[in-house]
């Protein structure tokens, strides 16, 4: 079996492409750093030769909804066109929980996976889509991306977030046994308020940032699971964070 991981080299992408390997499964990966463009498609036909299935792990700095949008479904039209033509018989995508709930998408950058999603899964190519709430290790750089003036302003919403080997676990999964057109959702084991686990965080961190609780832009539950998902196993590494 021969695996081709658009953004193969990334967060998601590097850890999939080992464990694939330790399986015995190939593993090709694909960007700009590969001398491959998904946008373009500049080496990607060549990137495809013999390949049976896409795991697709893109992503881009564009938060605005019209780079957003343009990014993923560019991306998901050219892989499919080239993939089409190379026999490719399933495309993986990795997804957001929530993004297609609707209202939970009115960040630039949600709608550009509404968008992917959308356009997989009218393409040709069979596809299954992958969708995991935030994870673990990114909770640092989401705080970040939160500070405003040295504050960070938290919503008082509900987050649930995994490991990131459980979704690459997952990935793997859809690679080796799932059946094409699966939609699966995997959160971790533990909910918390965005402004809890933040405090929780920081303090751990000796980070002395205060945390302002804020007003969210949607439903209190608009980035967890609403439905049917798998449940990781490994829980938040900060004890004591009250969970909901």
């Amino acid at each position: 079996m021969k695996v081709f991981i658009a953004g193969g080299r990334g967060r998601v992408g590097s850890r999939l492409a080992d464990t694939l390997e330790a399986k015995g499964i190939e593993a090709v990966p694909g960007g700009l750093e590969d001398g491959i463009d998904v946008l373009s498609g500049k080496g990607l036909a060549e990137a495809l030769v013999g390949v049976d299935t896409i795991v697709n792990v893109l992503n881009t700095p564009r938060f605005d909804a019209e780079g957003a949008i343009s990014f993923f479904e560019g991306a998901i039209d050219t892989l499919t066109a080239e993939g089409e033509r190379a026999g490719v018989r399933h495309h993986i995508v990795l997804s957001i929980v929530g993004v297609g709930e609707g209202d939970a998408s009115e960040i630039g950058y949600y709608l550009g996976k509404v968008a992917q999603e959308k356009a997989v899964r009218s393409a040709s190519i069979p596809a299954t889509i992958i969708r995991a709430t935030q994870f673990q290790s990114y909770i640092p750089v989401l705080i970040d991306q939160h500070t405003v003036d040295g504050k960070v302003h938290a919503p008082r919403s509900y987050i649930q977030p995994v490991e990131l080997d459980e979704v690459v676990d997952l990935l793997t999964e859809a690679v080796t046994t799932l059946e094409p057109g699966s939609e699966i959702e995997i959160a971790g084991p533990d909910r918390f308020f965005h402004d809890d686990l933040f405090r929780a965080t920081l303090a751990h961190r000796g980070d002395r940032r205060e945390v302002v609780t804020v007003e969210g832009q949607g439903p209190i539950e608009a980035m967890v699971p609403r439905g049917a998902h798998r449940t990781g196993v490994v829980r938040y590494p900060i004890p004591g964070i009250p969970t909901v």
